[in-house]
């Protein structure tokens, strides 16, 4: 998946990892769980785009006024212009993993930041044109990672 992505891999949910562990190795199929997983991470990521906050619920480094005053259309709403990047979350579950993320390719720089000028240039301006500050959106925060072991949880209980 072009653009950013997230890939899950469950670690320190140690009984719950070690039960998927030993069924991923008796050749159970997770992507029930995966799937699950998955819908959850593009739930609460679309809902950062609301806040506007990261994964940790810190507030995402505000826009220049230089930004402001070139956006047309929300020009107060930081990673929001036309809603694609935030509209757009998807995830791809699979036997054994899930993948969150966004197939713009720009969601990578507004993910993990970029200087000006550290793409090249096209016709004499750099890109991008400025720095751009990293404003993580992907991410598991420590009541994700809750929920991920509940939902772990609920999919061990129905094979039982």
């Amino acid at each position: 998946m072009p653009g950013a992505s997230l890939k899950v891999e469950l670690t320190g949910v140690t009984e719950a990892e070690r039960r998927l562990r030993a069924l991923a190795a008796a050749g159970q199929d997770l992507t029930p769980a995966m799937r699950d997983i998955g819908q959850y991470l593009v739930n609460v990521t679309k809902q950062r785009f609301a806040d506007q906050k990261d994964p940790e619920g810190m507030p995402w480094a505000p826009l220049s006024e230089h930004t402001k005053a070139r956006k047309r259309r929300n020009p107060n709403r930081i990673l929001t212009e036309h809603g694609h990047l935030g509209g757009d979350i998807v995830s791809q579950a699979s036997a054994a993993e899930v993948l969150v993320g966004s197939p713009w390719i720009y969601a990578g720089p507004h993910q993990f930041g970029a200087e000006k000028g550290s793409f090249g240039s096209a016709g004499g301006s750099p890109i991008p044109w400025g720095d751009i500050p990293a404003r993580e959106f992907l991410g598991l925060s420590e009541a994700d990672e809750d929920e991920v072991e509940v939902l772990v949880r609920d999919f061990l209980m129905s094979l039982v």
